[in-house]
């Protein structure tokens, strides 16, 4: 969950901002308009059909295209991607994490020792996800009254709840035991309660994690993965897998670390371009959706002397869209 956070390996709280509701809504916002889903530019096709030809050609040429490419090509290749969808649909693990009970950090790490010894370290750091998921909440007394506990591993562990600083901290915690190479990213997130906006925010905002797998550098964002806040400011715990090593081209749209390096990008955006671009979730990605225009833009305009806005999604025929337009967050 959004969060603010301090620098080096034990991130401590201060202040926390809302976070986003990472359920697998295929709503997103363009500026002062809402409709449906959103983009990315790696894993989408770019075949165009003939009937979008006459409308695509006269769609105008903004230059506010961002090129965004992984600066490891390598990293999800066809064997990563089949072990990571592998442990995720490895009934086993999860029985046998959701049956465990440890009292201590020390018991939870000898636990997650025995059941991955042999295993891949896909397979671990999943099992670590995975008890994270179905046993940390979000903290969300300590958020709402800015009074936060300990987001110390210990701490969370203890108390069974954390801010995105403590999921990140427990995270490396199990990751040392281990002896598994884990990083704290500090930066900036699109969460809930995130307003389109232009002005740069001056502190960062968010915590989450970069583990290394076989020479390749990867994401993991363990808070969104485990739940989201619901409209009436409740925990709703949710297990969201998408966050489980997900592509930086992709997390970028709504994560951007203060360190660039760990933007995994070939070539890293800045704070402009990440908050000019929409924030984008997790179905549009599964859907493989390409938003057309208004491409890379947070805000949509009504047509001139209209009361609507123009959107072009580019989807495959199966796929059904809904919108909506929302002015100042109103719906209109």
């Amino acid at each position: 969950m959004g969060c603010k956070v301090c620098k080096g390996h034990t991130v401590n709280e201060s202040a926390i901002q809302k976070i986003d509701n990472n359920n697998r809504s295929s709503k997103y916002q363009v500026g002062d308009s809402t409709t449906t889903p959103t983009i990315e530019h790696n894993r989408i096709s770019s075949n165009v059909r003939p009937v979008d030809d006459p409308i695509v050609v006269q769609l105008p040429e903004k230059d506010i295209h961002v090129h965004i490419q992984v600066a490891d090509s390598q990293a999800f290749n066809d064997l990563f991607v089949q072990q990571r969808q592998q442990a995720i649909n490895n009934r086993s693990y999860q029985s046998t994490v959701q049956s465990w009970q440890p009292k201590s950090l020390q018991q939870l790490t000898e636990l997650i020792k025995a059941v991955s010894k042999g295993k891949s370290l896909v397979d671990q750091h999943w099992i670590i996800f995975y008890w994270i998921a179905c046993n940390i909440d979000y903290d969300t007394e300590s958020y709402f009254s800015k009074d936060y506990k300990d987001q110390t591993a210990e701490g969370v562990f203890r108390f069974k709840k954390g801010v995105c600083a403590g999921y990140a901290n427990l995270y490396k915690y199990l990751c040392d035991q281990l002896g598994v190479p884990c990083e704290i990213i500090s930066g900036y997130a699109k969460g809930y309660g995130f307003e389109n906006r232009k002005d740069a925010p001056t502190e960062t905002d968010h915590a989450w994690n970069a583990v290394e797998i076989d020479h390749h550098w990867y994401l993991m964002e363990s808070t969104w993965g485990a739940g989201h806040l619901n409209d009436k400011k409740q925990y709703e715990r949710e297990l969201t897998s998408y966050y489980f090593l997900p592509r930086p081209n992709e997390m970028i749209y709504h994560h951007l670390p203060e360190d660039a390096k760990w933007q995994l990008l070939k070539s890293p955006i800045n704070m402009e371009q990440y908050l000019q671009m929409p924030k984008l979730r997790p179905l549009y990605f599964d859907l493989k959706l390409e938003l057309v225009s208004p491409r890379d833009q947070a805000y949509v305009n009504l047509l001139p002397g209209k009361p609507y806005a123009l959107v072009l999604i580019r989807t495959s025929a199966t796929v059904k869209l809904k919108a909506s337009l929302k002015s100042k967050n109103d719906e209109i």
